[in-house]
């Protein structure tokens, strides 16, 4: 289809319209496939790639509508797992504080010592950039290898290596300065 017609008119729905009926099938594809097949949340991620094309002020000034549809795509993918990382990260820290509460019931001091080592380092992580966070909590949390980091952040694995050092760095440096 030439996309160069339909930019032309004011109907950004038609054009929206357009970019789903010949992309919409590969779009959903390459959302399942970097979700490794959820294909629930892929299904919510497609319609918030045709909703940001809809809030686009000026759909006409794309040259690339493909390339742009998917570079769309990947920032949602993006936000999508920075997102689903803070929520893991915040069931986590209940989880580690109710383990620490059952071995340290019989020692208040030892319980507030702890959730007070809990509470700094969710301070510095808090102060890491989103690419670095992810990164840490990819490797750190999930296990995942750098090339799995690099395939899930679109980044190539020297960058993912360097936001890996930066966390760490971070992480040092935040609890040498506390104590």
């Amino acid at each position: 289809m030439d996309f160069r017609t339909v930019m032309g008119t004011e109907n950004r729905q038609t054009f929206i319209a357009a970019l789903a009926r010949t992309h919409g099938s590969r779009l959903r594809r390459f959302l399942e496939l970097k979700l490794r097949g959820a294909s629930a949340d892929a299904s919510d991620l497609v319609q918030d790639v045709y909703l940001r094309l809809l809030r686009m002020p000026r759909h006409e000034t794309i040259r690339s509508p493909q390339a742009y549809l998917f570079t769309v795509a990947r920032n949602v993918l993006y936000e999508h797992r920075l997102n689903h990382a803070a929520a893991s990260k915040a069931v986590e820290m209940d989880e580690v504080l109710a383990e620490i509460e059952a071995y340290v019931q019989d020692d208040p001091g030892a319980y507030i010592d702890a959730v007070r080592q809990l509470e700094q380092f969710d301070q510095a992580l808090s102060g890491l950039s989103p690419r670095a966070y992810a990164t840490f909590v990819l490797q750190r949390r999930y296990g995942y290898t750098l090339d799995e980091i690099a395939k899930q952040l679109g980044v190539s694995r020297p960058m993912v290596k360097k936001y890996l050092a930066k966390a760490v760095q971070h992480c040092r440096q935040h609890f040498e300065g506390v104590r």
